[in-house]
């Protein structure tokens, strides 16, 4: 396990090395764009809704209710820097209030919010491993587990595993994930030590520490393995949250397919070339997805890199919902075409494998199929009746 004990270690430094969205990325993106700041809503069906099946790649149920703080002043901070997001990308009519949005989100209102309020079809439910920030992790395996076992035809779910743990606890946590029926794993390669207070970390190319449980999860028939990386990366520094570790990894577990999480966020030719030398790594778009409704020069810069150097087979949507709302992340992209003079084409085949088809393929979904199995439940009747509910309505009353 690698760790840092440099004297002082400050609280952006702290941010940087967990791996929290740090204040300098709002500024730079300039904030909202006067567009969305004024954007509606209409509950009619997007004219690209019935073409694409949309798989989220990363959704989350979470707990940022104060009572589950656990480093406080880092918790806060974190969540806070989380909330400036959801200002980012919230039209002014639909933000929740602070005192709305800081609490414990739960898992019925998440469906709702993403089957009822957007034109997502399936979800991938990321648990989080952030238990030194948080006393569930910000976002439970119990409530992952429950999503999983109630609503199996809209959920996928990659539950939390804590490498900071003894072995014994990870094999013992893993196969109870993987009995209560987690699609993938999710990891958390940063945390702060809880009685030095100093960040610390571990790499997925580490053969004592990562391979033995990515031996024994493949060994008990787990195919997915998602990691935190990139937001908060800094260098050498806080190489956790760098990708080098991803080449190893990558090789020596050829039939594991590693998730990266927030690929896009920075350093996108090095994740090209990182995905064009090992066939087993996607880019999971967690983050950039957002940057059409703050900074749309940087999703430009992105997609460049990603559709003239990386398979689109392998790029991922994915929302960060219900922080931030999934219906005008789902329809900035529908509606997105490259700037005049772009390098690449943006076709709506393209668009449907990067908003669903992709996951579905990886995780053996046959989409035909998977439209019948949910075409009669509670949200396809409320949608086909109604049409989209108004996005966050509930929380707003």
């Amino acid at each position: 396990m690698t760790t840092s004990s440099s004297n002082g270690v400050g609280r952006r430094r702290v941010l940087q090395t967990l791996g929290s969205i740090g204040a300098g990325a709002m500024a730079s993106a300039g904030g909202m764009s006067p567009a969305l700041a004024q954007a509606g809503w209409s509950s009619a069906a997007h004219p690209l809704a019935e073409k694409m099946f949309v798989i989220d790649g990363v959704a989350h149920c979470y707990n940022h209710a104060p009572y589950n703080r656990r480093i406080k002043r880092a918790s806060a901070n974190s969540i806070n820097t989380t909330y400036s997001f959801h200002e980012a990308c919230t039209p002014d009519a639909y933000r929740l209030t602070y005192e709305q949005w800081e609490r414990d989100w739960q898992a019925d209102e998440v469906m709702d919010i993403m089957f009822l309020e957007s034109h997502t079809d399936m979800m991938v439910m990321h648990s989080v491993p952030m238990f030194d920030l948080h006393y569930d992790g910000l976002v439970s395996n119990e409530k992952g587990a429950y999503l999983k076992g109630n609503f199996p035809d809209r959920v996928l779910w990659y539950g939390a595993l804590d490498l900071f743990d003894p072995y014994d606890e990870i094999i013992a946590k893993a196969d109870q994930l993987i009995d209560q029926g987690a699609d993938g794993i999710k990891f958390y390669p940063t945390r702060i030590n809880f009685e030095t207070r100093e960040p610390e970390s571990w790499l997925m190319d580490d053969e004592k520490l990562a391979f033995p449980v990515f031996d024994h999860l493949q060994s008990k028939g787990v195919k997915h393995l998602a990691v935190h990386k990139l937001v908060g990366h800094v260098g050498p520094r806080t190489a956790a949250l760098g990708i080098d570790d991803l080449y190893k990894a990558g090789e020596a577990f050829p039939d594991l397919t590693f998730h990266l999480v927030h690929a896009g966020w920075q350093n996108f030719e090095e994740t090209a070339a990182l995905m064009a030398a090992r066939e087993n790594i996607t880019a999971v778009m967690e983050g950039p997805m957002l940057f059409p409704l703050f900074d749309m020069d940087a999703f430009n810069k992105m997609m460049n890199v990603f559709m003239t150097k990386v398979d689109v087979d392998r790029l991922i949507y994915a929302s960060t919902a219900v922080n931030q709302h999934p219906y005008w992340i789902i329809n900035a992209f529908f509606d997105f075409q490259p700037p005049e003079g772009a390098s690449y084409t943006l076709t709506d085949e393209s668009k449907a494998k990067i908003l669903g088809a992709n996951l579905a393929r990886y995780h053996g979904i046959d989409i035909a199929t998977q439209r019948q199995k949910i075409a009669d439940d509670k949200w396809s009747r409320a949608k086909a009746e109604n049409g989209l509910r108004e996005p966050y309505v509930v929380q707003r009353a």
